[in-house]
């Protein structure tokens, strides 16, 4: 796939995501509606999202492909912690950040943007192994993200019910209609299409509301939190399409680990940060560079996959 075949599907994105933006700015949709949306998103409209795209022809996508991404997910997200430590000395990140900077590196927003954007991007077959590397982001962020929030903080212990997230419920059901090759009635799938299509736009519409909301100016003028963003969601993705690029023949699976790699920081650690009574506004502001920049950022990255 060529990067302006990308470029015009993420100005695609971008134009969604303005959609928010202004809609908010108009005060034609409010904050509190922007929560709701997200609720509305995370727990029924990407679960559904998920579930749908197992309904599509899956057949080059094999049981193999599958084993080996699961196992490629799990070394990425191994390899993104090191790099999390590792960037933090570099860098010289102040001690109250650096918790923020590692989890900020290993965990993207591989739910809330990844499934909409690699299907716009990729296509619904890519839908597989982003569901494989979800299912390791939940298994991550809920054993090392919680394990780092608690290093330096006081908060509620994590139950089963945090765990089980309508979005790994999902992953797992997704899982398998795939492995077994079920054959659900037509009208589950054609109710779980009515979930599921409205995911990209109201995803990309709650980001635009979040960025109107956010002092994006002086975000902008953070110098290190820049030059953790050229190193973390520049530099690193475009090495890994260039290692994978004579490793792994298979496009589809190459494109979907590499927009993992370049999708930008996640809303989850910024969540877990409040609920375990950190301060999560470092986070909240990589959030919005990255969100920013990931029109540009991705679109560059797809020139080397």
């Amino acid at each position: 796939m060529g990067g302006l075949i990308v470029l015009k599907q993420m100005i695609m994105i971008f134009i969604l995501i303005l959609t928010g933006f202004v809609m908010y700015q108009k005060k034609l949709i409010s904050g509190y509606a922007a929560k709701d949306l997200s609720a509305l998103v995370v727990n029924i409209c990407s679960p559904g999202l998920i579930i749908v795209s197992m309904f599509n022809d899956l057949s080059a996508v094999s049981r193999a492909s599958v084993e080996l991404v699961g196992i490629i997910a799990v070394v990425f997200f191994f390899l993104l912690i090191a790099m999390g430590y590792l960037l933090v000395k570099l860098l010289r990140i102040p001690p109250q950040d650096k918790d923020s900077y590692v989890l900020m590196t290993v965990f993207g927003n591989l739910g809330f943007i990844g499934i909409p954007v690699a299907t716009a991007i990729i296509g619904p077959e890519s839908v597989v192994y982003v569901i494989v590397f979800n299912f390791f982001f939940n298994v991550f962020i809920f054993t090392f993200g919680v394990m780092v929030l608690k290093g330096g903080g006081q908060g509620s212990r994590t139950t089963w019910k945090d765990i089980l997230s309508p979005g790994l419920i999902a992953c797992v059901i997704a899982f398998l209609i795939y492995w077994f090759d079920l054959h659900p009635p037509k009208s589950v799938e054609t109710l779980a299409g009515y979930y599921g299509n409205a995911c990209t736009l109201l995803s990309m519409i709650v980001i635009g509301i979040s960025l109107a909301d956010m002092k994006v100016k002086k975000v902008l003028g953070n110098r290190k939190l820049l030059l953790f963003v050229a190193v973390r969601f520049v530099l690193f993705p475009i090495v890994l399409a260039l290692v994978l690029k004579p490793l792994l023949p298979d496009f589809i699976m190459r494109a979907t680990i590499v927009l993992m790699a370049a999708l930008p920081v996640g809303n989850f650690p910024a969540m877990l940060s409040e609920q375990y009574g950190r301060d999560s506004r470092t986070i909240a502001e990589g959030i919005i560079v990255t969100t920013l920049l990931s029109v540009a950022t991705i679109t560059l990255t797809f020139f080397f996959v």
